[in-house]
């Protein structure tokens, strides 16, 4: 054999070698991945659809578990799920298409396109609905202070109307970041009277047509027909039961997608047909507030490192609908779940395929130098943390262990002062100076320590406080009522919500929907109204009206 044509059948042979070695492995990393997703699968109970995309092609796809109880309908790559929040980035997408064509800015004022809004006392730029930073309060916690939960008919229009009634803010915008889904309502609201289209139109043409997404829309009320679409269920125990969900509002949520459709937009991502790598890296971008502090959320999109890998992703939960979508851009990487139960896995197996795939190329945190605790080191945690105005985290020390208020099972010991909470899955709590900051999947919430034991409050006069309250923004009356001796908050719809003093003229509630009341008083002492504050809104202004 000439030496020429040796080195080619050499060359030939180690080429083969190596791609029956890469195609070997890849074999026997799709067999973990199965063998993880199988042991969260049950064949009885509602479920999942998993994809995972690596440069631009579908390596793996996985169902299981019903979509339909009642009819025993498995999932299947064209069942159709609400993929909630995670609909925010594809709003987010059409607003940036949108400036590209000149049609807007992300620096223009809202109120240019929001005449309905022209009341309000400060400009909020498009860029600030897409970045949670406009201040304004969160449609899905007004609707419930209203009294509608989830299974209410709400269409996007109603919740519209509803939220350009808003006369104040809960911070001037950008000073904060606070998730939540009015300024993609807002937004949506904006692309449809720019375009003069419906919504789900205007994605059509845009997004759904060209990616040949054809199993996809966005809906606008709970009545429209989805073809495929799973079930919402909640689970009580080992019993499940139906999750309705009757809020349609357009932008924030209610895009109803498939796993193959999914699996088309996470490939977008990794090489744009639609769009452009230049946008997708305006989304990635990191929010400024204006104190310069950074968020590492931008338009639709929120970036971390995880074990030293950067990622971008975002999560959505609705009723009991759960989805997921996480890109390692570095290695045109990404895995999309949507699922129909409301305790999720997703999360949890999100980032443990994560570990499978790239757990050579992880930078490990530290391990933790404090492990152990004495019982007075566990002390200093004990105490009361406000999470949202009227909202409260009680932690309290017992034989050497950590627990939470009503809650019988002990935290576990993480290290250096972080926490985790068995009940919880994604739960963790870590101990700062006077503050714990607790986390629930990606989001954290900050509380600050407080003496919920004032003094003197055993003399307040109640009877000063009964009577009707209004709020003119959102038109819902409470009656405040006397029963046993404590202050309780009346309402059409909702239950009773008794009402605990921090001060002669501030009360506060348990509940996330009515956190905490702010008496407000006329020139002669008499009481105007009041001024209530919880989770995702805040001084929303009730008068007193007899």
């Amino acid at each position: 054999m000439k030496p020429q044509i040796k080195r080619i059948v050499c060359i030939f042979w180690l080429l083969s070698s190596a791609l029956y070695s890469g195609q070997d492995r890849q074999k026997e990393l799709l067999k973990k991945v199965d063998s993880l997703i199988n042991s969260y699968a049950r064949a009885d109970a509602p479920g999942m659809a998993i994809g995972i995309i690596k440069d631009e092609k579908i390596i793996y796809k996985k169902t299981y578990g019903l979509a339909n109880l009642e009819y025993k309908i498995p999932v299947t790559d064209s069942t159709a799920f609400d993929i909630a929040s995670v609909s925010k980035q594809f709003t987010a997408f059409i607003i940036l298409l949108a400036e590209k064509e000149g049609k807007l800015s992300l620096d223009d004022d809202v109120r240019t396109y929001l005449p309905e809004l022209k009341s309000l006392p400060y400009k909020i730029t498009i860029r600030q609905l897409a970045s949670h930073t406009h201040g304004l309060p969160d449609f899905s916690v007004i609707k419930r202070i209203r009294g509608f939960g989830d299974e209410f008919r709400v269409t996007h229009n109603e919740a519209v109307k509803t939220m350009l009634n808003i006369k104040n803010f809960a911070f001037r915008p950008g000073d904060r970041y606070w998730y939540n889904n009015t300024g993609f309502m807002l937004l949506a609201e904006i692309l449809q009277r720019i375009y003069k289209k419906d919504f789900n139109e205007i994605l059509r043409e845009y997004i759904f047509i060209p990616l040949q997404m054809n199993h996809s829309m966005a809906v606008n009320d709970p009545e429209k027909i989805v073809p495929n679409k799973a079930e919402s269920y909640k689970e009580n125990g080992t019993v499940f039961s139906k999750s309705p969900l009757g809020q349609m509002e357009y932008g924030s949520s209610n895009i109803f997608t498939t796993l193959d459709d999914l699996c088309k937009w996470a490939r977008n991502f990794q090489k744009p047909l639609v769009g452009s790598r230049e946008l997708y890296n305006e989304m990635q971008k990191n929010t400024i507030l204006n104190s310069g502090e950074r968020v590492e959320y931008g338009l639709g999109l929120q970036t971390a490192k995880y074990k030293g890998l950067d990622i971008v992703f975002h999560g959505g939960g609705t009723a009991g609908y759960r989805s997921y979508i996480l890109h390692i851009p570095a290695y045109r990487f990404s895995i999309v779940l949507a699922g129909n139960r409301s305790v999720f896995d997703g999360l949890s197996i999100t980032y443990k395929l994560v570990d499978l795939f790239f757990g050579d190329k992880q930078t490990l945190p530290p391990s933790p130098k404090k492990k152990t605790y004495t019982q007075a080191e566990l002390k200093t945690f004990e105490g009361t943390y406000e999470i949202n105005p009227g909202n409260y985290l009680k932690i309290f020390t017992k034989e050497n262990k950590l627990y939470l208020e009503n809650d019988a099972t002990p935290l576990t010991i993480v290290g250096d002062n972080q926490f985790t909470i068995p009940f919880i899955p994604t739960g963790r709590i870590t101990f700062q100076k006077n503050t714990a900051i607790l986390g629930i999947g990606d989001f954290e919430f900050k509380g600050k320590k407080v003496d919920l034991n004032p003094e003197n409050t055993d003399k307040i006069d109640l009877h000063q406080f009964t009577g009707f309250y209004r709020n003119e923004e959102f038109n819902t009356i409470y009656q405040l009522v006397i029963e046993d001796n404590k202050l309780v908050a009346m309402h059409p719809i909702n239950p009773k919500i008794p009402l605990y003093p921090l001060n002669p003229t501030t009360f506060y509630s348990s509940k996330s929907i009515f956190g905490q009341l702010d008496f407000q008083y006329d020139k002669n002492k008499q009481i105007m109204g009041f001024k209530l504050s919880g989770a995702n809104f805040s001084n929303l202004e009730f008068r007193k009206i007899k």
